[in-house]
Protein backbone atom coordinates (compact mmCIF):
# COMPACT_ATOMS: atom_id res chain seq x y z
CA UNK A 1 0.00 0.00 0.00
CA UNK A 2 1.38 3.11 -0.83
CA UNK A 3 0.85 6.46 1.44
CA UNK A 4 -0.82 9.18 -0.90
CA UNK A 5 -1.42 12.09 1.12
CA UNK A 6 -0.28 13.30 4.79
CA UNK A 7 -2.55 16.16 6.60
CA UNK A 8 -1.13 17.96 9.32
CA UNK A 9 -3.20 20.36 12.00
CA UNK A 10 -2.41 21.67 15.37
CA UNK A 11 -3.62 18.49 17.25
CA UNK A 12 -1.79 15.85 14.70
CA UNK A 13 -1.60 14.09 11.39
CA UNK A 14 -3.78 12.37 8.94
CA UNK A 15 -2.21 9.71 6.47
CA UNK A 16 -4.37 8.44 3.91
CA UNK A 17 -3.07 5.06 2.36
CA UNK A 18 -5.37 3.16 0.16
CA UNK A 19 -8.06 5.70 0.53
CA UNK A 20 -7.85 4.69 4.13
CA UNK A 21 -7.29 7.54 7.07
CA UNK A 22 -5.03 6.73 9.66
CA UNK A 23 -4.95 9.39 12.39
CA UNK A 24 -2.48 9.96 14.83
CA UNK A 25 -1.99 12.23 17.77
CA UNK A 26 0.85 15.08 17.75
CA UNK A 27 2.89 13.07 20.16
CA UNK A 28 2.66 9.83 17.94
CA UNK A 29 3.31 10.76 14.69
CA UNK A 30 4.96 8.37 12.75
CA UNK A 31 7.84 8.89 10.32
CA UNK A 32 6.12 7.66 7.45
CA UNK A 33 6.44 9.97 4.17
CA UNK A 34 4.28 10.80 1.46
CA UNK A 35 4.84 8.02 -1.54
CA UNK A 36 6.20 5.09 0.84
CA UNK A 37 5.27 1.40 0.53
CA UNK A 38 4.11 0.22 4.10
CA UNK A 39 2.12 -3.21 4.91
CA UNK A 40 -0.79 -2.79 6.75
CA UNK A 41 -0.13 -5.05 9.72
CA UNK A 42 3.37 -3.76 10.01
CA UNK A 43 1.43 -0.01 9.44
CA UNK A 44 -0.63 -1.04 12.80
CA UNK A 45 1.90 -3.14 14.87
CA UNK A 46 4.52 -0.45 14.83
CA UNK A 47 2.91 2.70 14.30
CA UNK A 48 -0.54 2.19 16.28
CA UNK A 49 -3.07 5.32 15.18
CA UNK A 50 -5.95 5.87 17.64
CA UNK A 51 -8.38 6.03 14.73
CA UNK A 52 -8.73 4.04 11.06
CA UNK A 53 -11.56 5.47 9.42
CA UNK A 54 -12.44 4.11 5.47
CA UNK A 55 -14.21 6.21 3.21
CA UNK A 56 -17.25 3.79 3.19
CA UNK A 57 -17.04 4.35 7.61
CA UNK A 58 -16.68 8.01 6.85
CA UNK A 59 -19.86 7.89 4.39
CA UNK A 60 -21.96 5.78 7.28
CA UNK A 61 -21.08 8.46 10.03
CA UNK A 62 -21.84 11.58 7.68
CA UNK A 63 -25.20 9.90 6.65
Amino acid sequence: MRVEKMLLDDNGATYIISGVKFRYRVEQISNIKVGQEVEFTELIRKTRPYLIMSKETQEQMEG
